[in-house]
């Protein structure tokens, strides 16, 4: 198969270009999937309250294997899943797990681990992990080793689930926590916000929407659990953990502990601040020119700029808060990442928000001895000449012109990048941190880098001629000026359009991780030591439910 993004020839299975060093992306017969389904199932609640990762930090735990092999599968017709719907198959104290609520609940977790994963590696996350949820999943092997399927797996995971939050609820009926009056206010309206979905969706009833998506024994009651007892566990273990406070002691003593660890995401104890800010970003309007591409005109420009500027001063002309520099970017902003969010972006490290412009030549090395398991390693002497094949390069440059051009004139004709077949002068825009492998990353990000500085880096791909193009960064470089101080208003112009921005603090770095460290380890030692307290018992024989009725 080939890199989509270079076009380099890939071993299969190979999930990172070696030429151009990008994730790749495989085309697949398979339609990806899409969120239509979830946002179906969750119209009447906030989905970004969601705590996915908490969810997925602690899936592994939910695996007790032991138990969930007791039948090789659970799925069975619609007839006797509609005779067992209201058959217990698991008991915590009072409280009951039927089969048609364990329904809900399986398939819930089968929409928020796709849901979490998609929004960290899209689309195809699921077709990398080798789930496709167009065919049945008592069908699709999980663990090769051990031959859990993916039913199973999410059978486990929903009854975990279930366990935890059923347990929470508890604790929070018996403290005497209320949900916020806004939950109050969805819950109450739950059914009709459904049965206005079920209609736009061309179903006769909710119970026929839930059906089609969570197997024909659910009805709206065995729903409306699953989102009572989800939330308010989650509300309320939510509000425990939101009062975890810990001391300058207990940072230090976990910043030792997992000092190693933190030090391969670039995290020290000098590694500097990350700061908080809101924004309202205001975009030109774009028009199509006789070509029939889209351009932004200068007049489309001033006039963004005047809309920005109208909307600070706005701002400017009132009580100058942040609460209502929030509520204007709820309302104004046309970012849609931040905008339901009062504009906040928490916890930005320097060039978080800023991209580069870089040209290079790829030299790789040559040669290489093969191992059983097909991994190439290459001599000192090999590496060595492939540096010294790239030094020569940035020589010949070095005592040319000096020019983009020679530059992308000599990648054209020597790099190896894109299989050897570069023709934009080795030019990469838009690179951002993450994207890239460390060394070249490290260097194109350097504070220092000037347009025009070269070098050579070294990769696990080869060497690389480097070349600085220039640096984006306005929101970057306005966030981490040194004289940034909490109340700071700022425009700035970026390629997305104008910005307002409102300076809001910063943190040490090194103490948000230790301290978001601390908070999950601390909560899920809660979390596991209040389902200790309320022991399950579960009929795995007594599982029965349908796939859903849309396949």
């Amino acid at each position: 198969m080939e890199c989509k993004n270079c076009g380099a020839q890939l071993e299969e299975g190979q999930m990172v270009c070696p030429s151009c060093g990008e994730c790749v992306e495989v085309k697949k017969e398979k339609k990806p999937w899409t969120k239509k389904r979830i946002a179906k199932l969750v119209i009447a609640i906030v989905a970004g309250l969601l705590v996915l990762a908490l969810i997925a930090g602690i899936l592994v735990l939910a695996l007790r294997e032991n138990d969930v092999y007791y039948k090789k599968q659970y799925t069975t017709s619609d007839f006797w899943s509609g005779l067992t719907k209201k058959q217990v198959v698991a008991t915590m104290g009072e409280y009951e797990l039927t089969n048609s609520r364990l329904q809900v609940f399986y398939w819930m977790q089968v929409y928020n681990y796709v849901e979490y994963y998609v929004q960290q590696y899209g689309d195809y996350a699921v077709y990398y992990l080798g789930l496709d949820l167009e065919q049945p999943l008592a069908d699709q092997i999980y663990r090769e080793d051990t031959g859990m399927t993916w039913e199973q797996y999410f059978l486990e995971d929903a009854i975990y689930t279930w366990h935890r939050y059923q347990a929470l609820a508890d604790e929070a009926k018996k403290a005497g926590y209320q949900m916020p009056a806004d939950y109050q206010k969805e819950f109450a309206g739950l059914r009709a916000s459904l049965e206005e979905s079920a209609k736009k969706g061309g179903f006769d009833s909710v119970d026929a929407m839930l059906q089609t998506e969570m197997g024909s024994s659910v009805t709206f009651d065995d729903y409306y659990y699953y989102m009572e007892v989800y939330w308010l566990g989650n509300l309320y273990f939510d509000d425990l953990t939101s009062k975890l406070s810990f001391t300058d002691a207990e940072l230090d003593a976990f910043f030792e502990k997992n000092k190693e660890a933190l030090a391969q995401y670039g995290v020290t104890k000098d590694s500097g601040n990350l700061v908080d800010f809101r924004n309202i970003l205001v975009k030109p309007v774009a028009t199509k020119d006789e070509d029939g591409k889209s351009v932004i005109t200068d007049e489309a420009w001033q006039t963004c700029l005047e809309k920005a500027q109208g909307i600070l001063q706005t701002w400017e002309n009132g009580d100058k808060l942040e609460e209502t520099f929030a509520k204007l970017a709820s309302t104004k902003s046309q970012d849609s990442y931040t905008a339901s969010n009062g504009g906040l972006y928490q916890y930005i490290g320097k060039n978080d928000m800023a991209t580069v412009d870089a040209r290079h030549i790829l030299i790789m090395p040559e040669g290489g001895t093969k191992d059983e398991a097909g991994k190439i390693t290459y001599s000192d002497a090999e590496w060595e000449a492939c540096r010294i094949k790239a030094q020569e390069l940035l020589d010949q440059y070095l005592a040319g012109e000096k020019t983009a051009d020679a530059f992308g004139a000599l990648a054209n004709e020597h790099s190896q990048d894109q299989n050897g077949k570069v023709t934009n002068g080795g030019l990469y825009e838009d690179i951002y941190v993450g994207q890239m492998v460390q060394p070249f990353e490290q260097w194109v990000f350097d504070a220092s880098r000037k347009t025009g500085d070269t070098g050579l880096v070294k990769t696990q791909y080869g060497y690389h001629v480097m070349y600085f193009v220039d640096r984006n960064g306005p929101v970057d470089d306005w966030a981490f000026a040194e004289d940034r101080k909490v109340g700071d208003v700022g425009l700035v112009k970026t390629e997305e359009g104008y910005q307002i921005l409102y300076y809001v603090g910063d943190d040490i770095e090194w103490e948000v991780w230790c301290l978001d460290g601390l908070k999950t380890e601390t909560s899920q030692n809660m979390m596991q030591s209040c389902a200790d307290a309320h022991p399950i018992d579960v009929d795995y024989w007594a599982i029965m439910f349908s796939e859903r009725t849309e396949a």
